[in-house]
């Protein structure tokens, strides 16, 4: 008989001390009471399109890519994953790393991508032999490969930036891969050091 999941607590959304109420009291405190007196209103509006716009797609791109995250864990092609790359001829402390860098190009999120590499690599760790810090480290080295179209945190970049199409995948994108490959390095001495 499967686990019965418990509905979330909904009183603490009515307290005002939660972050997410405190916040929406402050904006509109600041909206109504304190910025009609120096501001006029369609300008706070504008501000509001504005922000709205920047942050919208940001925040769509990021559940999207949280979403297939997840499904890829409870499809179980996570698993099926690992095991493959653990079977090859890898060294061990490389496992974790190919299945962040696998998992980054797949679905962009490099938050997702850390976290499924260390789910999926985690009952591998005694088996392959290596240092769960090592292991910690290798997930987030291989997250960061090839930050691109699919990747929130690329928008953020560049939209903040001023950068698009060809300069951001030069710009960020290149900055990122570069980081990616230059922790192989730094992954084989920790190794060597914490193995």
């Amino acid at each position: 008989m499967g686990r019965r999941r418990r509905a979330p607590d909904r009183r603490s959304l009515r307290s005002p001390g939660n972050p997410v109420v405190a916040l929406v009291i402050g904006v509109l405190l600041a909206v109504y009471l304190l910025l009609p007196r120096w501001t006029p209103r369609t300008k706070v509006q504008g501000w509001f399109a504005e922000a709205a716009a920047s942050a919208g797609l940001i925040l769509l791109i990021t559940g999207a890519g949280g979403a297939l995250g997840q499904v890829l864990r409870d499809s179980g092609v996570g698993d099926a994953l690992a095991e493959a790359v653990a079977s090859t001829a890898l060294p061990g402390f490389l496992v974790p790393f190919v299945i962040a860098t696998f998992v980054r190009v797949a679905q962009g999120s490099g938050t997702v991508a850390m976290v499924t590499a260390a789910s999926v690599t985690a009952p591998l760790v005694t088996s392959l032999g290596i240092d769960p810090v090592v292991a910690a480290i290798a997930c987030t080295a291989g997250s960061m490969v090839f930050s691109y179209f699919n990747d929130s945190y690329f928008w953020v970049v560049t939209r903040f930036a001023g950068l698009e199409g060809t300069a951001a995948l030069k710009g960020w994108s290149g900055i990122t891969t570069a980081v990616w490959a230059g922790s192989i390095p730094l992954l084989v001495i920790l190794n060597l050091i914490l193995g």
